[in-house]
């Protein structure tokens, strides 16, 4: 069954053994994002067992790399995982950061030129002259064998980073 959000609460309030309601902190493709009852840590409740897994094995190959930041983003750390019902508990973060990796690719996308000149087109409009950060993790991730092609502010967020210069995108997504 893929869980709507009713059904992704309930799975994340059982996980939790409560029946108070949980914050939704975010939702996409890949599923739906609460806050636990002790605000120390968010579950994922995915949609769909293929991007489930490949986020969970992303996760554990962070782990194993001691990848917890990455060019002044911090990356959520991996608590637990429940492969009965797609679920993934890691740590609270506040931005900047890096975040949603159920769409990471493990080898070289193979996108028509046309859509990777989209790609980069998007990534400029939506980070302008800090697009160069964007890059700096592409890179840095692409060297451990991890492509991450979802760059958008709800999972690189750049708020209070270091190196942060004015932008104003036209329009925020704010999935």
């Amino acid at each position: 069954m893929e869980p709507n959000r009713v059904n992704a609460a309930k799975i994340a309030q059982g996980y939790f053994n409560t029946t108070d309601s949980l914050n939704c902190l975010g939702w996409g493709i890949s599923g739906f994002v609460f806050l636990s009852p002790d605000l120390q840590s968010a579950v994922k409740v995915h949609r769909y067992e293929q991007s489930f897994l490949r986020e969970v094995q992303v996760y554990r190959i962070l782990r194993q790399l001691r990848l917890h930041q990455l060019h002044g983003l911090t990356i959520p750390k991996l608590i637990d995982f429940r492969t009965d019902i797609k679920l993934i508990r890691m740590n609270v973060v506040i931005a900047p950061y890096l975040l949603d990796f159920a769409g990471v690719h493990f080898h070289p996308p193979d996108f028509p030129s046309e859509a990777m000149e989209s790609w980069h087109a998007g990534i400029h409009e939506l980070y302008g002259p800090n697009d160069h950060i964007v890059y700096d993790v592409y890179n840095s991730l692409m060297r451990h064998g991890l492509y991450y092609m979802d760059f958008r502010p709800s999972n690189l967020n750049l708020t209070n980073h270091p190196d942060l210069l004015p932008h104003n995108p036209s329009s925020l997504d704010n999935d």
